[in-house]
């Protein structure tokens, strides 16, 4: 049954205080970095209407919401390895793509196969199939909370929160020094550091539950805090280093996670420094003329990195929004990089046998449905849009991405209402 309870409330009464108040909350929605406040505003008010568009994933939303409800909390100590450091709240995370080499009788050093994940990497052993399903959780319940006013989700969310950062028992240290370790190679690499690119749901979510009075002002310090500290380990650190100067999508999404991290911790110096470097060092030098993405597409799953990186891209540009950099539109609003990337993926999406390039998984919708929608929010229709509308809708009907960004009408302009 579908459940139209809704939370009215004032934000000024319960705003999440920042070190910079320049992005605090206001009555016109929630504290949110990636998501975008009044995109769901119109989105809450559409589903009160009983809007037909938006009701299937509205009500998957609470089929995942009631779901994340009987999770126990994720913490980091719940691994059966123990890192280096011998200290289980540290994060520890196995390359997903290293395999033992069969041609070794100890199989090591482990061999990399491009696209392959390997299962023992994802079992309860390390951490990254758990920071996975926690992301997801908090994220989840935020949302859920958000739009049906729920006070469960908000509890829930809320114990999730302080169970993984705050809990001193069960806290995940702020460091990846052993993420994505290879065995007989490394004992963690700054490749790990991608491991933690759902925290945007974490972050998100922390605004659209502080309403609810569930988390209190030391809680909210001291998720500040150790987002703080674990952008303090991410600009100083050996694998931060080692990650910032990847060219590809791990450089694309260190850069995404510092602005996102320093937005969040109130540091808009810090995001607006990162965010104006990325213009040049990544959508200049990883997106050519034509739109393709080089670098993504010698992958064994060329589709995927291609909309994977994009969306590291796309959440700069939400976090360039706030601190005062033009990420859309660069380097010109006659032909922006972020619009010719998704333009030359867009014909793939209703006629998938004709990708190019190879992907042993195929194109994936759900890679590319949260693009598009922000690509209509701020650039109007892309070609072909209802044809694609059509085919995301087909596939992914009750997809909670429709609910964060809504669709246009074919006559729609930018800055417009959606129809």
């Amino acid at each position: 049954m579908i459940r139209f309870t809704f939370l009215f409330f004032l934000c000024t009464t319960h705003t999440l205080v920042m070190a910079d108040e320049a992005y605090a909350g206001t009555a016109a929605g929630p504290l949110v970095y990636t998501l975008d406040a009044q995109q769901l505003e119109d989105a809450k008010r559409r589903v009160q209407a009983g809007d037909p568009q938006l009701l299937p994933a509205y009500r998957g939303l609470l089929h995942s919401a009631d779901k994340a409800l009987s999770t126990a909390p994720f913490t980091v100590t719940e691994k059966g390895v123990k890192p280096p450091s011998g200290d289980k709240h540290d994060y520890l995370s196995m390359a997903p793509y290293w395999w033992p080499d069969p041609g070794k009788a100890d199989g090591l050093p482990y061999v990399r196969r491009d696209g392959r994940i390997n299962p023992s990497t994802k079992d309860n052993d390390t951490d990254s199939k758990r920071i996975d399903n926690f992301s997801d959780a908090v994220g989840t319940l935020g949302i859920g909370y958000y739009f049906s006013g729920d006070a469960r989700y908000a509890q829930h969310a809320a114990l999730l929160l302080r169970t993984w950062f705050l809990d001193p028992a069960t806290r995940m240290n702020p460091n990846m020094k052993y993420a994505q370790a290879v065995m007989g190679v490394a004992d963690g690499r700054g490749t790990g550091i991608i491991d933690t690119r759902h925290f945007w749901q974490v972050v998100d979510a922390i605004g659209l539950i502080t309403p609810s009075g569930e988390l209190s002002a030391a809680d909210l310090a001291g998720l500040r805090q150790w987002f703080a500290d674990y952008t303090q380990w991410l600009m100083t650190s050996k694998g931060g280093h080692d990650e910032a100067a990847a060219p590809n999508n791990h450089g694309s999404y260190f850069d995404e996670q510092v602005a996102n991290y320093a937005l969040f911790t109130g540091d808009k110096a810090l995001a607006h420094k990162v965010i104006a470097q990325a213009l040049d060092k990544r959508l200049g030098a990883q997106i050519a003329s034509d739109g393709r993405q080089p670098l993504e597409l010698v992958r064994t799953r060329a589709y995927h990195y291609s909309t994977f990186n994009l969306q590291a891209l796309f959440r700069l540009a939400r976090y360039g929004e706030q601190a005062g950099v033009d990420v859309w539109f660069y380097p010109d609003a006659a032909r922006p990089a972020l619009r010719s990337a998704l333009e030359y993926l867009t014909p793939y999406v209703t006629n998938p046998s004709s990708w190019p390039y190879k992907d042993i998984q195929g194109v994936a919708y759900e890679d590319y449905l949260p693009l598009m929608l922000q690509a209509e929010h701020v650039y109007g229709p892309l070609p072909h849009a209802a044809a694609v509308e059509r085919t995301l809708r087909g596939h992914l009907p009750a997809a909670q991405d429709w609910l964060f960004w809504q669709v246009r009408g074919a006559g729609t302009q930018p800055g417009q209402p959606a129809s």
